[in-house]
């Protein structure tokens, strides 16, 4: 196997999902090997059949190694978003005359972001660039050999709990992982799905999983705002059970027939199967439920963004995700509950194009970037703070 390759292993709301890859030609990766299991997932911060949790994250980790017919001795977590905390910093440096900025400088800045104060319970796993401003209001993201003769740097810090970190690395110990570095799911996820030409301004990434919706708000090399909430396409499923009287398992088929772009009269019928048997479901009212909860989930993504902008700036909306890009119909009805044009985002990549793969591709990326040999200015300065 190629030294670039990296394994990687995301932590979804549904699934436990191991990806074993390297670097391809115009930005494709070349797939090692991959498993993906299902387990109960995380709610609220705490998962759910915690006792199972080693026995899906061993399985999935040999099922990813026989596929690659290689041993992971390395493995990048993404920390989702239900398990992080992000906050931006504004830091100053001056130079009394006019000097060349330098990788120096740089470094003094990022050493006073790393401030742990009231923040005993966290670590510090992302310290990246929103933005730097040059003495005559000048933005740029790359500020080394600009001359000024102030800098301003604003930041973005991510941290996890630590409580979840403890988890994670006593449970691969226990598996045969001792190296394991953490990165932000949701960072990855953004840097990774939008241009950094689109990243020059804030825009909102809208990851609705199974149980799990994040919000990030990305801007140049780091998130300026990120929530979560426990409400995902899951609870769909769950309301068309609970409303129509139906088991989960037809209410998972029924969720992946909705059709929510037509209106539907009184005879118009989905049609589940049990005991091999066709049932028909009213449609119109199967819709209404659907379109209920997607309203509800509307309402928690404009909380989430209330909680750090007094005024929502315009900005673009993408939406990825497995909880709602999949229905047909669904991005436009949470578009227009929202007030805003929502596109939906997925990995470019031929084989894994799909938004539900959005956040293990995005890991996957950031993890390839940092084991290329010669490490790029900022992933050594950061691994350095990160680190100490």
């Amino acid at each position: 196997m190629p030294k670039t390759a990296v394994s990687v292993l995301d932590i979804g709301s549904k699934s436990i999902s191991v990806l074993i890859g390297c670097k391809g030609v115009n930005d494709t990766y070349i797939i090692r090997g991959y498993a993906e299991r299902e387990y109960a997932g995380y709610f609220e911060g705490e998962f759910l059949e915690e006792e199972k949790l080693k026995d899906v994250f061993s399985k999935t980790i040999n099922d990813a190694q026989s596929s690659a017919g290689a041993s992971i001795d390395k493995l990048f977590v993404g920390v989702p978003a239900g398990f992080s905390y992000c906050k931006t910093k504004t830091l100053t440096q001056t130079f009394g005359q006019k000097a060349k900025v330098n990788n120096q400088d740089l470094y003094e800045i990022y050493q006073r972001a790393d401030n742990f104060e009231n923040m005993s319970d966290y670590v510090l796993i992302s310290c990246t660039p929103i933005s730097f401003v040059l003495d005559d209001g000048r933005k740029t993201l790359k500020p080394v050999g600009q001359r000024t003769t102030k800098l301003t740097a604003t930041l973005s810090l991510i941290y996890a709990e630590k409580t979840f970190i403890e988890k994670i690395n006593n449970l691969l110990k226990e598996i045969g992982i001792t190296t394991v570095e953490y990165l932000s799911a949701p960072l990855c996820e953004a840097i990774y799905l939008i241009p950094q030409e689109r990243r020059e301004e804030m825009a909102v990434v809208v990851d609705c999983g199974y149980i799990e919706t994040s919000v990030a708000v990305v801007k140049g090399q780091g998130l300026v705002s990120l929530k979560s909430f426990s409400v995902g396409g899951g609870h769909i499923s769950a309301d068309l059970m609970e409303c129509l009287h139906i088991t989960f398992d037809e209410a998972e088929q029924l969720r992946k027939q909705l059709v929510l772009s037509v209106v539907p009269s009184e005879n118009d019928d989905y049609e589940i199967s049990r005991n091999g048997t066709l049932i028909p479901v009213s449609m119109k009212q199967a819709n209404e439920i659907t379109c209920d909860r997607i309203e509800m989930i509307a309402m928690l993504i404009k909380k989430c963004l209330q909680k750090d902008f007094e005024t929502i700036p315009p900005m673009p909306y993408y939406l990825t995700g497995g909880g709602i890009s999949y229905i047909k119909g669904g991005k436009e009805i949470l578009s227009n509950l929202m007030g805003v044009n929502l596109t939906v985002l997925c990995p470019n990549d031929v084989h894994m194009a799909k938004p539900h793969y959005s956040s293990l591709l995005g890991i996957l990326d950031k993890a390839v970037c940092q084991e290329i040999k010669n490490k790029g200015f900022w992933t050594n300065i950061i691994e350095k703070i990160i680190k100490k």
